[in-house]
């Protein structure tokens, strides 16, 4: 019985972890960045949460800004706003944000984006994630 027992709950936890989605994840020379959203899936009119990991990846002190935006299935733009960091080497940080969707916006895949300015010709790095509106 209790072997019975450890099973289901070693299956319950396997599948829970399966249904989790895994954040983007973007890299570039010195900055790694993951973005995930949560939850996945909205109604129109509700929120949803984004979190952006961003890891100095170089051995020197980074100063960076970090945009998040979100375009709709209309084409439509959202500036969910930014975040001015300064990182040393091997430095991360989490930073978060909330999209808070209308209830006139258009259901379907909304493309949320962390984007990070780049400076002197480096164009900077950028990782996606999903929500569907329903």
């Amino acid at each position: 019985m209790r072997n019975y027992i450890v099973k289901s709950m070693l299956a319950i936890v396997c599948t829970t972890l399966a249904l989790v989605p895994l954040p983007a994840k973007a890299q570039s020379s010195g900055t790694t960045l993951y973005v995930s959203v949560s939850p996945t899936t909205v109604m129109a009119g509700d929120w949803a949460a984004v979190s952006a990991a961003v890891i100095n990846n170089s051995t020197s002190k980074v100063r960076m800004t970090v945009t998040f935006s979100a375009v709709d299935p209309c084409g439509t733009k959202t500036d969910l706003g930014y975040n001015r960091l300064a990182l040393g080497p091997g430095q991360s940080v989490l930073v978060t944000t909330s999209y808070p969707t209308k209830k006139t916006s258009c259901r379907g895949t909304h493309v949320v984006t962390i984007s990070t300015a780049g400076k002197g010709g480096d164009p900077g790095v950028s990782a996606s994630a999903n929500l569907e509106v329903q």
